[in-house]
């Protein structure tokens, strides 16, 4: 395949690896700026697979649909970029991870010392419990499926050849196809339920915790027998027991009992135990593989979580029972609730005031406006300063960065835009957009072109490569407040100072809904889904149902005067202007806020997507970086 141009676009440049039933490739993308890589994969049986076609091609798609579910909502999975087929073969075209494999690492004859076996945990559960939360077995968790990203040093889990999908029903454990059944996966990594075709949800556990007994004693599963009494394996007399904390050893024995119900039940579990063990060590040393930095705790607030699938006010289900009961069928009925630790990791040395700030979407950096007109960069949660970026002239008074976190849109105070490139710190656009303050920015979730909103009620799109002007849309009499995509580049939505949501048709270029119902000023708006929009006002919040076109939820007065909402996934959290921390769930058809404390009276908050790190700025301007650390998750059905 070398040389092929495949389906006009992908350039095959190299062959990657092989497998059971695929082959892997290097490519260049010929259709996007700059050609960049990418990996093909083909489905290939190689000539001592012990599985059929139609078994390999079930999984292929399975592969497929996993990457489209997952990849774009998580930065540890790689992106799916095209499924396709060219003389009827079938090809994945997926996002390039540039790093080095664990495999390779340990070739080198690498060890894991205590600490590190913990940061590896704590890196690789949160990962196994979004898998977890979504249904999803990988089935093939080992060394050389992790790659430490060269880019962030973070690790991505790749190759999902192997996964399985289970249905949405939790009461069952039967996928669609008889993929379950199959006994695939890597000896010694597998759990004896896997190799028996049975593969559990906590599956993927088992592997995990041999990959770090392999990696903290260099000898591989494969060689581990099970003790005779006990039965389970007999791992700790290759260990040097002094060097490893007696906790840690408890915790890996728990993720790798031979029986899986003995076996840690999910990853949240394993969390909560690891944070217990780190929690009681007043400072403690996380080494990387490719040098982990030092991370000393500082100040912890306990507070409480919980996972949200639905949320509604009290008020609106007496009056919309029927369609409430229908969208709380649709949201789920299961929630999680934990505890979260809130620690300051970082109290950042600002030498301008903070006008604005944003986290980016892959969670890796802050972006701040100084009075100075500089925007700078920071990584996190080391708070490390990277680049300084120079250009506005003014105040810059929006920030808005692409889903994939790789470029800036700012918008300044005399209506110019700036459109940056992350990684390099350089400036790629600079035009004069409006006559008025830029208000709001939103970029495209295909990252081809950029909204601004300004003080005079006017929207404009832009071409991201050219900055020219593509469409004009105006609000009569008001000011844009907040602006986003819906979950495609042709949809938007807006709010304006007439405390009114506007949903534009960008294809037509027309106003297609106005939604109205908030009492005061708009100052945040989500999507939570393809067709679930919220907006959170000064007044309180609300959530609109965009295909049914009307107020779905409303929220209980405790949600007014926010300044900074988010939702990841399934877990929403409010900060207000009071520096009130709140954590919301649902309760016998209400929606509950539950108090986490309070950071004390801020002037602006940033939440990371993932809700990992809240950074706060105070009164006195002071930027602390907070991280948020969930240490225990309990299944809670609401009546």
């Amino acid at each position: 395949m070398i040389g092929q141009l495949l389906t006009g676009r992908y350039l095959i440049l190299e062959k990657l690896g092989a497998g059971g039933f695929s082959e892997t490739y290097l490519a260049r993308d010929k259709y996007l700026p700059r050609h960049p890589l990418c990996v093909v994969k083909c489905l290939k049986l190689s000539s001592n697979s012990t599985i059929s076609h139609e078994s390999a091609q079930r999984l292929f798609e399975t592969e497929a649909s996993v990457l489209e579910r997952l990849g774009q909502h998580h930065t540890q999975i790689p992106t799916l970029y095209a499924y396709c087929h060219e003389q009827e073969q079938p090809y994945l075209v997926q996002e390039y991870i540039d790093g080095e494999n664990l495999g390779r690492w340990f070739a080198r004859k690498q060890r894991l010392t205590s600490d590190a076996a913990i940061k590896l945990l704590l890196e690789l559960l949160p990962v196994l419990d979004y898998l977890y939360s979504q249904r999803v077995i990988h089935r093939d968790i080992k060394p050389s499926n992790l790659i430490r990203r060269r880019q962030d040093s973070r690790l991505v889990l790749i190759d999902f050849g192997a996964a399985c999908l289970l249905p949405e029903d939790e009461s069952s454990t039967k996928p669609d196809s008889d993929d379950l059944s199959l006994a695939i996966g890597t000896p010694g990594y597998m759990p004896d339920e896997q190799h028996l075709g049975m593969s559990q949800l906590n599956s993927d556990l088992y592997a995990l915790g041999m990959l770090v007994i392999h990696m903290l004693t260099g000898v591989h599963p494969r060689e581990f027998k099970q003790d005779l009494i006990s039965g389970e394996i007999d791992w700790h007399r290759f260990l040097d027991e002094k060097s490893v904390d007696p906790k840690l050893i408890e915790i890996l024995d728990g993720l790798v009992r031979v029986k899986f119900s003995d076996r840690y039940q999910r990853p949240a579990d394993v969390l909560t135990d690891l944070q217990t063990l780190t929690s009681a060590k007043r400072s403690w040393h996380l080494e990387s593989i490719s040098g982990w930095r030092t991370v000393v705790q500082q100040t912890f607030i306990p507070v409480a979580a919980a996972l949200l699938l639905g949320v509604v006010g009290g008020q609106y289900i007496h009056a919309h029972g029927k369609h409430i009961r229908t969208l709380l069928t649709q949201f789920g009925k299961q929630f999680y609730q934990s505890e979260i630790r809130l620690t300051m990791v970082r109290d950042l040395p600002i030498q301008s005031g903070v006008k604005r700030m944003v986290i980016t979407p892959d969670n890796r950096m802050l972006i701040t406006a100084g009075a100075d007109h500089i925007l700078r960069l920071w990584s996190l949660p080391a708070g490390k300063a990277l680049k300084s970026l120079h250009g506005h002239r003014a105040t810059v008074t929006s920030l808005a960065t692409s889903r994939d976190g790789k470029w800036l849109a700012s918008g300044s105070e005399d209506g110019t835009i700036r459109v940056w490139d992350l990684d390099s710190g350089q400036s790629l656009l600079a035009f004069q957009g409006h006559q008025h303050p830029i208000t709001a920015i939103a970029i495209s979730p295909d990252q081809r072109s950029l909204v601004t909103g300004c003080k005079d009620g006017s929207l404009r799109r832009w071409d991201m490569q050219t900055g020219i002007r593509i469409q004009t849309l105006k609000i009569p009499d008001a000011e844009v407040t907040a602006v986003i995509y819906g979950s495609t580049a042709d949809s938007l939505i807006s709010a304006s100072s007439d405390r009114q949501l506007q949903v534009w048709n960008l294809r037509s270029g027309q106003l297609h809904r106005t939604f109205a119902g908030h009492t005061d000023a708009i100052v945040g708006l989500q999507i939570a889904d393809d067709h679930t929009l919220y907006s959170f006002g000064k007044d309180r919040g609300f959530a609109w149902d965009l295909k049914q076109e009307e107020l779905a939820l409303v929220f209980p007065e405790k949600s007014a005067n926010s300044i900074a909402a988010s939702l990841s996934h399934q877990n929403l959290v409010t900060v207000h202007d009071n520096g009130s921390i709140r954590i919301w769930t649902r309760k016998r058809g209400r929606l509950v806020p539950r108090e986490a404390g309070t950071l004390g009276r801020n002037l602006d908050i940033a939440l990371s997507p993932n809700h990992h790190y809240l950074v706060s700025l105070s009164s006195n301007q002071r930027l602390r970086v907070w991280q948020m650390n969930p240490v225990g998750l309990r299944s809670v059905t609401t009546q």
